[in-house]
């Protein structure tokens, strides 16, 4: 059975070769070595092709022809690029995703109880607005070093918030939100924000 699959194979491409040849064999015994000179066997075998290549003209219309080659790559370019960030994008979100998912209880668990540990340890001190703006002058500092950690926009609009400045909370809050949209935390925070500058 193995053997006569591959062998009906070769015996229909024989045929189909002997069938072929059969008729272009008029055509051929018309052929005198004189008309042959300055041809070659394809287009003797294959004269309608022939005629219709040589027809195109291909010298004339060359540099159209690379010009618009070129187009075309530069458009596949610019798509291959638009994928290559699009799939970035998307690794981003399931990474996030997934990181978030892993350790949101991990993560609210260890902070509760550090939070209580610090409030047993350390005595509660009031900051001064000196120590306020300095840690505003860090803050700004580590976002420059760092423009895309939506953490410190964060921490920066919640020092705005203790200062009374909430316009600047708000640009705070609307820089970490960009950052990183999928944050309920963020969000809440930018709509409190939002009423205390209503209100």
């Amino acid at each position: 059975m193995f053997l006569l699959i591959p062998l009906t194979l070769i015996l229909a491409s024989v045929a189909g070769i002997l069938v072929i040849i059969s008729r272009k064999m008029p055509y051929l015994n018309k052929l005198t070595p004189e008309t042959h000179v300055g041809g070659n066997i394809l287009s003797d075998l294959f004269p309608e092709f022939s005629e219709g290549f040589n027809n195109l003209k291909l010298r004339e219309y060359g540099n159209l022809w690379f010009i618009e080659l070129e187009k075309f790559l530069r458009k596949l370019r610019v798509v291959s690029l638009k994928m290559d960030r699009m799939s970035d994008a998307w690794i981003k979100r399931i990474r996030k995703g997934n990181i978030s998912r892993t350790t949101n209880s991990a993560i609210s668990e260890k902070v509760e109880q550090e939070d209580v540990s610090i409030l047993k340890t350390q005595p509660i001190t009031i900051p001064t607005i000196e120590d306020m703006k300095r840690e505003e002058q860090r803050l700004i500092i580590e976002i420059a070093k760092n423009p895309k950690d939506a953490r410190l926009y964060e921490v920066l609009g919640d020092l705005y918030i203790k200062m009374s400045n909430f316009s600047d909370a708000k640009e705070s809050f609307e820089a970490a939100v960009e950052l990183s949209p999928n944050s309920e935390i963020l969000q809440k925070k930018l709509s409190q924000v939002l009423k205390k500058m209503v209100t």
